[in-house]
């Protein structure tokens, strides 16, 4: 299903999809609804960073992050956005 999206909508569909798919891989590994921890989410680049205010979940989020790199690739590939990135916590 290829969107044609502009720059900024296609930042905000990958920012979408990065929260849903943190909150989606917490919810069903941890049973744990993540929304009060996570801040904000920015691109750079290649790199997206996610501001959390518990760094306990950041040390949890890296132990997840494969499953959650893939979540957000299976989206993306839906809407045929090509995006290559590293997952950052801060």
């Amino acid at each position: 299903m290829k969107l044609h999206l502009s720059e900024q909508k296609k930042i905000l569909f990958i920012k979408t999809s990065v929260w849903n798919s943190i909150k989606n891989i917490f919810q069903v590994k941890k049973d744990l609804d993540i929304s009060k921890y996570l801040i904000s989410i920015k691109i750079l680049e290649n790199k997206v960073i996610i501001r959390t205010n518990k760094p306990i979940f950041n040390s949890e989020a890296i132990l997840l992050e494969d499953e959650i790199k893939w979540e957000i690739n299976q989206k993306l590939k839906k809407a045929e956005i090509d995006f290559e990135f590293d997952l950052i916590y801060k």
